[in-house]
């Protein structure tokens, strides 16, 4: 699957599809089901041109599971006696809070507010793009492991061909949350938003300081893709940007 976006990007890491299914594939990289393991480093894995699964039995984190769309928080949660919203919190008893959100009425609000989601499929796929055959598979989401240059332009490609400023979002959530759950949700929609991810602190050690994650629909990437031709990616003054991206 070739793209003069992501050619023209001089990008370090691979843009990655998201695809859904109910076959798991062969040689693909995946956590082992009988320990706590974040979706982050296999994502960057799919980035460096690995392929990597998640499989709904064996996905143990509980915000991994609500991130790659596998239903709900469990309830109760045995690992957090207060809720997911005192651990996003406060905390309760032994268990020390994450200090993310004030409080756990605030806390609760948060949850609320995430577009949990129950896919009907048993494996997430992380694939990179270019392995992709189109003929044959659709992506449900494009994920861009980007520094802040490429951020930079993709956001303002995001807004070029559309109505309006705000076609770019950047959600308070968890790693996972802002590069499958959110974006997902906004792929539902009509005029569905670009989304940046990787700001959760937690997270934050597992990537490279310099790089976020900046998602969109696959239909919204083929718009993007299609609107390059005429846009400010022809112009001198983002060659400027692109003479130091390729050093």
């Amino acid at each position: 699957m070739e793209s003069r976006l992501v050619k023209e990007l001089s990008l370090r890491f691979e843009p990655v599809a998201v695809l859904f299914s109910n076959e798991k594939p062969e040689g693909a990289l995946q956590s082992k089901g009988d320990r706590w393991s974040c979706i982050i480093p296999l994502f960057i894995a799919a980035a460096k041109g690995k392929t990597a699964v998640f499989e709904r039995k064996t996905t143990v984190c509980p915000g991994g599971k609500v991130g790659l769309g596998f239903g709900q928080y469990p309830n109760p949660m045995p690992q957090f006696p207060g809720g997911i919203e005192e651990f996003l919190s406060t905390g309760k008893g032994e268990i020390e809070g994450e200090g993310y959100i004030k409080d756990s009425e605030l806390g609760k609000e948060f949850v609320e507010c995430l577009p949990i989601t129950n896919i009907p499929y048993q494996y997430v796929i992380l694939k990179p793009m270019s392995q992709v055959d189109t003929t044959k598979e659709k992506p449900e989401l494009i994920i861009f492991y980007v520094n802040n240059d490429q951020l930079s332009t993709l956001t303002v490609l995001a807004n070029y061909y559309r109505p309006g400023n705000e076609n770019v979002v950047i959600p308070q959530s968890s790693g996972c949350q802002s590069a499958f759950l959110i974006p997902y949700a906004e792929a539902q929609k009509e005029n569905p938003r670009a989304v940046v991810g990787l700001t959760d602190i937690t997270v934050r050690p597992m990537v490279d300081p310099d790089m976020l994650s900046f998602s969109v629909s696959y239909a919204m990437f083929l718009d993007m893709e299609k609107n390059v031709a005429g846009s400010f990616m022809e112009k001198d003054v983002w060659h400027k940007i692109v003479a130091r991206m390729k050093k």
